[in-house]
């Protein structure tokens, strides 16, 4: 187990949606893979890139511990499958929906549950990204809350030497 909440909260994410959305080829934290590139970005499509943003922390009275409660980004990734026109046919507009299922099967994996040590996940924002390029990014932002008790003293105990009886 890593020591620090955020590393081990993105640890959960991944193999969070490694096992429950297997269809996502590429997780990795958003570093900017969608935007800093030459000719295509260096991910596999579709892929989901997170960031642990926008957290807001408070104090526990009498303690070392913090609340802290943010949201966590979700950026998912697509190419363009297919038209989804009114005048293209209908399994082809049904493949160009796959966007929206593929959607869907992360809300469903991802809301209300709760990684170790943290709270539930709730989603509460979802837009589509205006992107000069061909590339599909559904942004979802979910809130989380967790205590921190990291910079809690490590306390150890050293054990009392035996009493010697010298009667």
């Amino acid at each position: 187990m890593l020591l620090s909440p955020n590393a081990n909260l993105f640890e959960s994410l991944i193999q969070r949606i490694e096992i429950e959305v297997p269809e996502i080829r590429y997780i990795d934290q958003d570093l900017g893979q969608l935007e800093n590139y030459d000719k295509r970005p260096a991910v596999a499509f579709p892929c989901m890139l997170i960031d642990i943003d926008e957290f807001k922390y408070s104090d526990v009275a009498g303690s070392n511990h913090q609340i802290g409660e943010g949201l966590i980004q979700f950026r998912l990734g697509l190419v363009q499958y297919s038209n989804s026109n009114n005048i293209a046919p209908t399994n082809v507009r049904a493949n160009a929906l796959r966007y929206y299922e593929l959607e869907n099967k992360v809300y469903v994996a991802l809301h209300s549950w709760a990684p170790v040590g943290f709270s539930r996940l709730s989603r509460r924002v979802n837009v589509t990204e205006k992107r000069d390029d061909d590339i599909r990014v559904r942004l979802s932002k979910y809130y989380i809350s967790y205590t921190d008790t990291s910079a809690a003293p490590v306390r150890t105990t050293v054990p009392r030497p035996g009493i010697i009886n010298l009667i």
